[in-house]
């Protein structure tokens, strides 16, 4: 696909579309913002117009062979780098630095795309930014994060900022019902849940997100008679990969979240199934707002802790200790 299918993100292509017209394109660009809203998929139409054979003024022509390859992810000169295990390792920006000492292996240019990029672990990223400070012909850097406060600022200073913003909630809504056939009551409580990701949207639909929605809602319910044995074993039940567990913490969120405006009168926000709607709804009122608010500050500060590498099991059960002594 050419830049036109980019969506929602109209002010960074334009950015980088009037640095190639002008052959002023910068060596490294960071891309902030959101998972899952175009970010990766702008830097391939990125190195497509660097690459193409016939190039127009939307970037690659999505025909040539140099743009199928980048597209199928099997092009040698566009070069990705993504955590291995928790971090981005030293020796992974080692063996880059090796193969960046030889020129474009088939095209005019290369592009080294970082995803997680504020993952570089300490040694990574002072190894990183000698690459930076010094880098190689015809070669191009896009680093993908949510945040450029994540990353050294030694980093960020030798980047130019690319801001990406969410995607309009109709637009995910939209192509939820178009591209997965899901329905419009579904695409919309997606849409809301995904915060304006698209990616986001996919992976709540491919793992159930109903089902967890649910038992998040029973957990709150349950929540004043439980004692501390039960909220551990639902601590070690919510233990998993990173991003299993960051989907949780997200689910909670949206569901005190909906509290929060159920109580407010805001209900057109929410997207309960109707098999819980009376439940959620008396839920809402069981406790007085400041404890839902202070719940939900409770949940952000699990997910940021999360995000920091900290044991998933031990935040876990601190978060549910807390929640419970919130209420």
């Amino acid at each position: 696909m050419s830049f036109l299918n980019i969506q929602g993100q109209k002010r960074a292509v334009n950015q980088l579309k009037e640095s190639l017209k002008r052959g002023k394109l910068h060596h490294a660009y960071l891309f902030g913002g959101p998972e899952g809203v175009g970010k990766k998929k702008t830097a391939k139409e990125l190195i497509k117009a660097l690459n193409c054979d016939r190039p127009g003024p939307e970037g690659g022509c999505d025909q040539c062979p140099s743009c199928s390859k980048i597209e199928r992810e099997i092009h040698p000169d566009f070069i990705q780098i993504r955590p291995d295990g928790v971090h981005i390792r030293i020796e992974q920006i080692r063996n880059l630095g090796q193969r960046l000492s030889f020129g474009p292996a088939l095209g005019r240019s290369r592009l080294c795309l970082l995803d997680m990029a504020s993952d570089l672990n300490e040694a990574a990223a002072n190894a990183f930014l000698k690459t930076l400070e010094e880098p190689p012909p015809a070669t191009y850097f896009v680093l993908l994060v949510r945040d450029p406060g994540e990353l050294l600022p030694t980093i960020v200073s030798r980047c130019v900022f690319v801001t990406f913003n969410p995607l309009p909630l109709g637009l995910v809504e939209e192509k939820l019902a178009e591209e997965k056939g899901v329905s419009r009551e579904e695409a919309k409580a997606l849409s809301l849940l995904s915060g304006g990701s698209l990616g986001r949207a996919y992976h709540y639909l491919k793992t159930g997100f109903r089902k967890k929605q649910e038992t998040w809602f029973s957990r709150l319910e349950e929540l004043p008679k439980a004692g501390a044995g039960r909220l551990f074993s639902w601590a070690k039940s919510w233990t998993g990969s990173r991003e299993e567990v960051q989907e949780n913490l997200e689910i909670g969120q949206w569901c005190v979240r909906d509290l929060i405006w159920i109580r407010m009168g805001l209900g057109d926000k929410v997207s309960v199934p109707p098999h819980l709607e009376e439940r959620v709804r008396n839920l809402a009122f069981s406790l007085p707002g400041e404890i839902w608010l202070r719940r939900l500050t409770l949940l952000y500060q699990a997910e940021t802790l999360h995000r920091k590498n900290v044991n998933s099991q031990l935040n876990l059960e601190t978060l549910l200790l807390e929640l419970a002594d919130a209420g």
